[in-house]
């Protein structure tokens, strides 16, 4: 069968188009992507300044090491009140809910298995009138480790008290939303990659 010139000239203006889209970025990972993933802070193992906007939190994180497949990290947040006199540090506590009643944590884990992380997070600074948050990413191990399934975010927002409310602290974490993934995954991060753009780690060696 022949081909004709029309054909030829039809099939070099397709795939010139192709090509072009990729170079253009048409396939590209979209901007809101590429704006979140610049607007996450990392913390790494150790003591960290955290920077996120109108306030500077302390970030540790440390090692539970097992000796096995599930070592787990905790992570806890922290900051200096200077407004009393000399500085103190003080607990920046998260405030999440469970079965209807408010509960505090004083510290997040990071963990699951050698092959999937079931549990890790992502800590984003403060844009316009969206304060700074706490996003905490978590799944089910339902029959093994590396059974893919669907990954629960959890938004927590960074609140100050402001009115010096008894009972409540300077500064905290407070749940504002959750939401689920969209695909089922086995490693919690793939998630946070593929669908919210912040990446694929919540420090930088991790």
């Amino acid at each position: 069968m022949s081909t004709t010139v029309g054909q030829i000239n039809a099939k070099f203006f397709f795939s010139t188009m192709i090509l072009g889209c990729f170079l253009s970025g048409v396939f590209s990972p979209p901007a809101h992507a590429a704006k979140a993933q610049s607007n996450t802070v990392p913390v790494d193992n150790g003591i960290a300044s955290l920077a996120l906007g109108s306030h500077t939190l302390v970030g540790l994180r440390a090692l539970r090491e097992n000796f096995n497949a599930h070592s787990f990290e905790v992570v806890a947040f922290y900051f200096r009140d200077t407004s009393a006199g000399p500085a103190q540090l003080n607990l920046v506590p998260v405030f999440g809910t469970d079965k209807g009643k408010r509960k505090e944590l004083y510290e997040i884990t990071v963990g699951g298995g050698a092959d999937c992380k079931l549990s890790d997070f992502r800590l984003l600074k403060a844009q316009g009138r969206q304060p700074a948050r706490l996003v905490v990413a978590q799944r089910d191990p339902g029959d093994s480790f590396v059974a893919p399934g669907v990954v629960r975010f959890i938004y927590y927002d960074l609140m100050q008290n402001e009115e010096g409310l008894p009972g409540e602290p300077p500064l905290y974490f407070e749940e504002k939303t959750r939401a689920n993934s969209r695909q089922k995954y086995c490693d919690v991060n793939d998630a946070f990659e593929r669908e919210l753009g912040m990446g694929a780690s919540s420090g930088r060696g991790l």
